[in-house]
């Protein structure tokens, strides 16, 4: 895409304001032209008569030139037919769209949330005092002080977003589904257990910017055989591969997931990790979710619970692919997204691991084929018959 001379700190400005108000490239057109005032209207009305005199010193073959080195998905309302001359209200299209071409390119910067630094902290600019309740691992640790929501977390003045890792396709909106039940979970048992959770530090949003979105999808927790749960002989591995073709690829392209499961000292571990097909990778990164629970076999108590993302570097993830869980390639580095210490309630514990991993049909598979088959059985068969 072809960079035009900017004002970079504009840019600049109107990035930080879609990220710290979760707004995201190809809303922007929700503020401009200016309705009302809001800081990213603002920064819209002061940025686009920049662009739009950049294009005015253009030839109408530059300009077609210009446009064409937009990204597809941007430049596709554009029409500039060769016999006709890009007038004002044209120039004002492109203007706008090569501005929403500009943030999507630096939206997300993964390289950026693998390597995060507390010492950057947006939010500990505002509140310092929340380096105080974080944990070793990053995670913060939710008491009456907070407000829990599934689109952020409310603290005083501002809402806290959590970690990019727990949005959906880790680029989207918050993983709701899963955030909604780790949430209703703390509400009926903070008491007995603690509730950790990692944020967002590079971006922090004034309260009065917050709007609380639903979505609405098709996701379904599994309910769980408990009859062995507490036997130290019940341990192993067990592989379950996504079948292809898939329609499951669309939520994002995985090889398998993996389930292990061990016994020692009285504790039985519990860990699960989806695998991401060789394809599917973010910046130089693949990123696989993973969670980790111990049980208490001789109390018969879930105490632990917590879930993360291995992220793996391109040139290595081949060891990974090659491996198993029990004896797989070290991840370059383990990102913890929520932690749950206690008494943990198995029918929440089985209802949030489905919901961390929305999108994987393969956690369904492995708890309870049977309702695997029952909802997604004839739309696996009949997707796989009309590829023919």
């Amino acid at each position: 895409m072809e960079i035009l001379p900017i004002k970079r700190k504009k840019i600049d400005a109107l990035l930080k304001q879609c990220r710290h108000l979760n707004i995201f490239p190809f809303h922007l057109e929700q503020y401009y032209p200016k309705t009302e005032p809001h800081p990213v209207a603002d920064i819209l009305e002061d940025l686009m008569p920049d662009v739009i005199d950049q294009l005015h010193e253009m030839s109408d073959e530059k300009i077609r030139t210009f446009v064409e080195s937009l990204p597809a998905e941007t430049k596709y309302l554009i029409d500039l037919r060769t016999n006709e001359s890009t007038d004002d209200t044209k120039l004002e299209r492109i203007a706008f769209k090569y501005i929403v071409a500009l943030i999507q390119r630096e939206y997300i910067s993964f390289k950026k949330i693998v390597s995060a630094d507390l010492n950057e902290s947006e939010v500990l600019k505002i509140y310092p005092e929340i380096a105080e309740l974080l944990d070793k691992d990053g995670l913060l640790n939710i008491d009456q002080r907070f407000q829990m929501f599934d689109g952020g977390i409310k603290y005083k003045h501002h809402f806290f977003h959590y970690h990019q890792f727990l949005r959906r396709g880790y680029v989207s909106n918050p993983n709701f589904d899963f955030l909604g039940r780790f949430i209703r979970y703390y509400l009926e048992s903070n008491k007995t257990n603690t509730f950790r959770v990692a944020i967002d530090h590079t971006r922090i949003m004034p309260k009065e910017f917050f709007a609380h979105m639903f979505e609405r999808g098709g996701w379904f927790g599994p309910p769980f055989n408990r009859e062995k749960l507490d036997d130290p002989r019940e341990i192993g591995l067990f592989v379950v591969e996504r079948r292809r073709p898939s329609l499951f690829d669309a939520d994002g392209k995985l090889d398998r997931t993996e389930f292990l499961w061990s016994f020692r000292n009285g504790i039985k571990t519990f860990q699960i990790e989806e695998i991401s097909n060789s394809e599917y990778f973010h910046d130089p990164y693949y990123i696989n979710r993973f969670v980790h629970s111990e049980r208490d076999t001789a109390d018969q108590n879930l105490r632990h619970f917590d879930g993360a993302v291995k992220i793996y570097l391109n040139n290595h993830y081949e060891d990974r692919i090659s491996s198993r869980i029990t004896d797989s390639a070290r991840s370059f580095k383990k990102i913890k997204l929520f932690r749950l210490d206690g008494e943990i309630n198995l029918d929440r514990w089985i209802d949030l691991i489905a919901m961390f991993f929305r999108g994987n049909e393969m956690i369904i598979e492995y708890f309870d084929p049977d309702l695997f088959e029952e909802t997604f059985g004839n739309k696996i068969r009949q997707y796989q018959e009309s590829l023919g």
